[in-house]
């Protein structure tokens, strides 16, 4: 399954968005750890602070208002002192513990006498603040730079592709802001220059080609006009001088059909009745014995062609039937296609079609259709208009 393909605007912005919301709940949740648990040391500067006051003789001990208690096991609290009997806390040490409705912080220590000391604090949850708000406001704060920062990010790279793109197309050299783009625009204009070089190279040799065809071509029908002229001409060299000129006038069709296919114009094409240029192959086939059945000649269909053109792609079509297949052709002519089909060779082995199938494809390419060739069961290709 192709990828599907999407905007470098919209990519970008979404990876940047959601590497934004991965960042948000990952510090929301780091945060909300580090005020719980006391990992910023606050808690516990409070702690020895309630410490050091107790040890100092400020305070008068047992010491208890509500959410905190400074003294020994024997008087605290028992809604403390359940929760601190049944955990072994070490001495110097910041206790934590969830409790059913708060949280529980405990500095266990001794006291000037000697005798174990506790120092107890309590948030109950109820009346905690929620740092849920304080973060939304942060983030949403925050996408205020963000989406500045995608903004530029992605105009930046919405340029640079617009620029490699406009000097594609317009053939202008524009240099790129990024490494990527520049390396990409190199490759794309050599490739360009690769194709105008080669379908140039294509154009010179099909003229000279026809050039060099059309010049012999010209000359032997002169000649052959003026042996016509010649009154004691034998009988027999007419047959001869019917097929030169029949073989000249084929030739010249396919060197003027060179010509055209170099250089296709749009303008050269004009509308015609497929069926009579069909019935025309059709007949002149004859002579070497192939056969030709067309199905739905009675039904007119005019397409935009270049008559020596269709008449090249029929030739083309012809031969390919008698090297790949064997009996008759079958044509099925409808409003929208065209198809040609025979039985294969038994002997057949070859799986390319060569030069033939080029040149019908160029021809169809030419006409604005749409080819298909096949040679599973049977030998087939089928124009789509």
């Amino acid at each position: 399954m192709a990828n599907k393909q999407q905007n470098i605007t919209r990519y970008l912005s979404l990876r940047l968005g959601l590497l934004f919301v991965l960042f948000v709940l990952v510090w929301t949740v780091v945060a909300r750890w580090v005020y719980q648990h006391a990992w910023d040391d606050t808690t516990e500067f409070y702690l020895h602070q309630d410490l050091e006051m107790a040890l100092s003789g400020q305070l008068m001990l047992p010491y208890a208002i509500d959410g905190k208690y400074i003294g020994k096991l024997s008087h605290m609290p028992s809604f403390y002192r359940n929760t601190v009997e049944n955990n072994d806390i070490p001495y110097a040490h910041t206790a934590l513990f969830d409790i059913q409705l708060g949280d529980l912080y405990v500095l266990k220590e001794h006291s000037a006498d000697g005798d174990t000391l506790y120092v107890v604090h309590y948030f109950a949850k109820a009346e905690s603040p929620s740092l849920i708000p304080i973060f939304l406001i942060l983030a949403a704060t925050m996408l205020l730079p963000l989406g500045f920062v995608i903004w530029r990010i992605c105009a930046s790279v919405s340029k640079e592709a617009d620029n490699l793109i406009n000097g594609v197309t317009n053939n202008e050299a524009k240099p790129a802001r990024f490494a990527e783009f520049q390396q990409l625009a190199t490759i794309l204009k050599t490739a360009q220059y690769a194709q105008q070089h080669a379908l140039e190279q294509e154009r010179l040799f099909a003229a000279f080609l026809s050039h060099e065809i059309r010049t012999p071509l010209t000359k032997i029908s002169h000649s052959m006009s003026r042996i016509e002229q010649v009154d004691d001409l034998p009988f027999e060299a007419l047959d001869v001088l019917d097929t030169l000129e029949e073989s000249q006038k084929e030739l010249s069709k396919i060197a003027e059909a060179i010509l055209l296919l170099s250089r296709p114009n749009v303008e050269q094409l004009q509308p015609h009745d497929l069926s009579d240029i069909l019935e025309d192959w059709r007949g002149s086939w004859l002579k070497y014995e192939l056969e030709i059945s067309i199905n739905g000649r009675d039904e007119h269909i005019v397409q935009a062609i270049h008559p020596t053109l269709f008449t090249l792609l029929l030739t083309q079509i012809a031969k390919n039937a008698l090297q790949h297949g064997c009996g008759p052709i079958d044509v099925t002519v409808t409003c929208s296609s065209l198809r040609f089909e025979n039985d294969i060779r038994d002997d057949n082995s070859t799986k390319g079609h060569g030069l033939g199938s080029k040149i019908i494809k160029q021809v169809c390419d030419c006409f604005g259709w749409e080819v298909k060739q096949s040679s599973q069961r049977r030998y087939v290709i089928e124009i789509n208009f």
